[in-house]
């Protein structure tokens, strides 16, 4: 029996998949607004995409969800649609910016106007706060973005805010540090070093090239995360949470979980440029390129979960090299 109806922005992606999964098995009735013809690859992974509680609704702009909204009724919201690659968003920053706020602000009007018991989750981000904090970020924490991407979510998140405390409406933010899972998209670096690392123990062939691989990230798994999202939006109260593990982990970490995870012996040599890891028959496995450095990646921040842990029963049950395992091992089926 289908108790509650949860409108999910970006149902196709990683998080809106995953927790399209997640609240079909509480029996919620889930609406899904798309593009014309979206790519429905992770609701098929799961296994979801035909599913009779799983409602498809095409939008051609911004303004549609206002009718949405209006029919629908939904007694939960979740955004979570995004422009989210950090570094893209330095090619782009108009675009990632009417997508990740100008977007949020029109639904939050919509809910004002035609829904306002609907609780809504906005899917925020670390990159809000200041690079020079050296502790594990709080939520209160000052707020001080250096990307475009970071900018676009500042701006949405203090919407949200606003629309709680000034509007009136049950909006919460939930800030959410990196998170991975078999789903990620190609372009983000979790994905590509578990899919390479596959292709090279399984096939050889070119080694697997990297930017700054002493870049650190307080990485989670996508799973364990969504279902505070949830969590968050049955409280008697709206609030903002940080979701982290609160432990860095290098991309050097990765890559070397990911081989360990193979059982694929790697040691690394040299420095900078020229450092690089050589199987056991001396071949390079993995080489440095230029190319994929990015400003700002020394910004090593951690979160604090505490308060995630206190009022949303939030914890990391996968451990980073667990989820390393599980992705690397996915990709190696389909290499």
């Amino acid at each position: 029996m289908t108790i509650k109806t949860a409108l999910i922005t970006g149902a196709t992606g990683q998080d809106g998949a995953l927790l399209a999964e997640f609240l079909l098995k509480l029996n919620y009735r889930i609406i899904a607004p798309t593009r014309l013809n979206p790519d429905l690859s992770n609701l098929k992974t799961l296994g979801i995409h035909s599913h009779k509680d799983l409602q498809f609704v095409t939008y051609e702009n911004w303004h549609d969800f206002d009718i949405t909204i209006k029919e629908f009724q939904p007694h939960e919201i979740y955004h979570l649609a995004a422009m989210s690659h950090v570094g893209q968003s330095h090619e782009n920053p108009e675009m990632v910016f009417n997508v990740n706020t100008h977007w949020t602000i029109n639904l939050l009007q919509a809910i004002k106007v035609h829904s306002p018991l609907s609780k809504f989750f906005f899917a925020s981000s670390c990159e809000i706060y200041s690079s020079s904090i050296d502790r594990p970020v709080v939520e209160i924490d000052e707020k001080q973005p250096s990307n475009p991407y970071g900018i676009s979510k500042l701006s949405a998140h203090l919407m949200v805010e606003y629309y709680r405390k000034v509007k009136g409406l049950f909006a919460c933010n939930g800030i959410l540090f990196n998170h991975e899972s078999h789903l990620r998209a190609p372009s983000f670096v979790s994905k590509k070093i578990c899919r390479e690392v596959a292709r090279i123990v399984k096939h050889g062939g070119a080694p697997l090239s990297l930017g700054n691989i002493e870049a650190k990230k307080d990485w989670g798994y996508a799973p364990d995360f969504i279902k505070a999202f949830h969590t968050m939006l049955q409280l008697s109260k709206p609030d903002d949470f940080i979701l982290s593990t609160g432990v860095l982990h290098s991309v050097k970490d990765m890559v070397n979980c990911a081989f360990a995870a193979l059982d694929y012996d790697i040691s690394w040599q040299g420095s900078g440029l020229e450092c690089k890891a050589l199987n056991v028959n001396k071949d390079v496995v993995v080489a440095i390129d230029k190319r994929f450095f990015r400003p700002l990646d020394n910004r090593f921040l951690i979160g604090n979960n505490s308060k995630a842990q206190q009022h949303l029963n939030f914890s990391n049950s996968t451990s980073f090299s667990e989820w390393v395992k599980k992705m690397t091992l996915n990709e190696l089926n389909f290499s």
